[in-house]
């Protein structure tokens, strides 16, 4: 059916599809490899957002450049931290790199389960589990 045309699959995934889908699911199916955004195409999305908006950031140029790096390439990132933005700002407020961190806070660390940090993750659960510390417990498990 996929090799006539008559049903077209189209998915995402941030896992490596070569160890994630079927083999003959693979075999027939054309894979897309998606990079991560330069800082010059952020920059151009956010100005697309500020266009789409009728409104321009409310960030001085060290923070927007700031605004920019946390996004790390990500352009469904940048326009999260943008609307974030946009939603703390009071009439006229204009934020410097302390205020956007302060709106920010933090981003959601990047949880990769081919990598070291998923064996940390749990290493640090088990231990704190194992320790009796509930409060540790709670917050390797969320």
């Amino acid at each position: 059916v996929m090799e006539d045309g008559t049903v077209v699959l189209v998915g995402a995934t941030t896992e490596n599809p070569s160890f994630e889908l079927n083999a003959a699911l693979l075999s027939r199916a054309r894979v897309l490899v998606f990079r991560s955004l330069d800082e010059e195409s952020i920059a151009k999305l956010l100005e697309r957002a500020e266009a789409t908006e009728g409104r321009a950031l409310p960030l001085d140029d060290e923070a927007r450049a700031m605004l920019i790096r946390m996004s790390d390439g990500d352009g469904r990132a940048s326009l999260t931290l943008a609307e974030e933005v946009w939603r703390a700002a009071k009439p006229g407020e204009v934020f410097g790199p302390e205020g956007l961190q302060r709106v920010i806070q933090r981003r959601a660390p990047i949880y990769d389960k081919g990598q070291d940090g998923h064996y940390n993750l749990i290493s640090a659960l088990h231990k704190s589990v194992r320790g009796s510390d509930p409060d540790a417990a709670l917050y390797y498990l969320a």
